[in-house]
């Protein structure tokens, strides 16, 4: 999703992944700090089972440490536990259903586009797969385009050298490393403060909120956006994870010289759901906002982002001489 950044409310959907937390979700996705990238060749798998009770290393070892009251303190281990999980999110498929909507200067709806889409990953890279639009199935010429689009991504890492893999593995390293950085610029920026405690679907949580510090001096490029957005996060008080984000901007945001330009008041916030009793995914993705694109076009929009029917998937692979890697087996996903 990430990727399609001339879209004003994927700009916005940049800004917040980038200030409160990692996509990656976005449903996962690959971003500045995503995990090393998996080595297997084929699609995900068959999605397999998960106990409702196991515990997760990241979760359990947070868990124990000291408790705190420490406004800063928890969004550091809120911080800490989003980076470390980041690699449990790779390991699910979802489906992702976008419904975008283009409002006149008054705020009333002029079109609505609504897409669905199937996330995998193939090669350790995310794949979207258009499977509906208006809810509707694609038609024999529409599902032949995504059929052509999908195998011309495969043929591209099928047919992938050792020596461009690894300058895509170090490009994906770098990006990890900086995008603990921002994260950590995340943490400086802001005074937080508890404002009450909630609970949330079964989950209690510290309601914090977030105002941008005047003093905050940014390390990393992109990061001087965060004086500009003020926000509230509800994090679970047992395992310190990010379970609702509220976030607006007051001030003009630019991305490039005249690229896109966002205009203040823009609001999006997103929710998790916690899977398996081990990782915390993206639920839904709300924005409405505005923008100017290239000085030429103010668009408005209204977006909503759902994330449903996630499947733990695990792929095994046996090296064969002269061959890369193959599937042992591919199971049915389960109904």
């Amino acid at each position: 999703m990430l990727k399609r950044l001339t879209k004003p409310g994927y700009v916005v959907l940049a800004a917040l992944f980038c200030v409160m937390a990692s996509a990656q979700q976005e449903a996962p996705a690959n971003g500045a700090s995503a995990p090393k990238a998996q080595s297997s060749p084929t699609p995900a798998a068959a999605p397999e089972p998960v106990s409702a009770t196991q515990q997760s290393g990241p979760e359990s070892e947070l868990a124990q440490l000291p408790p705190t009251n420490d406004p800063k303190e928890i969004m550091r281990r809120a911080v800490e536990l989003d980076r470390r999980t980041l690699e449990l999110a790779r390991s699910y498929t979802c489906q992702h259903r976008e419904v975008l909507k283009h409002l006149d200067k008054h705020g009333n709806v002029k079109s609505t586009e609504i897409k669905t889409f199937d996330i995998s990953f193939y090669y350790g890279e995310e794949y979207s797969r258009l499977i509906m639009i208006d809810d509707k199935p694609l038609s024999e010429k529409e599902q032949k385009k995504e059929d052509e689009k999908q195998e011309k991504f495969l043929a591209k890492y099928r047919k992938e050298s050792e020596e461009d893999r690894q300058k895509r593995h170090a490009k994906e390293k770098k990006e990890r490393e900086e995008g603990r950085a921002f994260l950590r610029d995340v943490v400086n920026a802001y005074d937080f403060r508890i404002v009450g405690e909630e609970e949330l679907e079964g989950t209690d949580t510290w309601v914090i909120e977030a105002t941008p510090r005047p003093d905050f001096k940014p390390t990393q490029p992109h990061a001087d956006m965060l004086k500009k957005i003020k926000g509230k996060m509800w994090i679970d008080k047992k395992q310190y994870s990010w379970v609702r984000v509220e976030a607006e901007n007051f001030d003009t945001i630019s991305f490039g010289l005249f690229l896109v330009r966002l205009h203040p008041g823009s609001r999006f916030n997103f929710q998790q759901m916690h899977l398996n009793n081990e990782v915390w995914l993206m639920r839904r993705f709300y924005i409405n906002g505005g923008a100017r694109i290239a000085l030429l076009k103010n668009e408005a929009i209204e977006q909503e982002d759902t994330f449903s029917n996630y499947k733990k998937f695990s792929s095994s692979v046996k090296i064969l001489p002269g061959v890369r890697e193959v599937p042992t087996e591919e199971k049915p996903a389960p109904k």
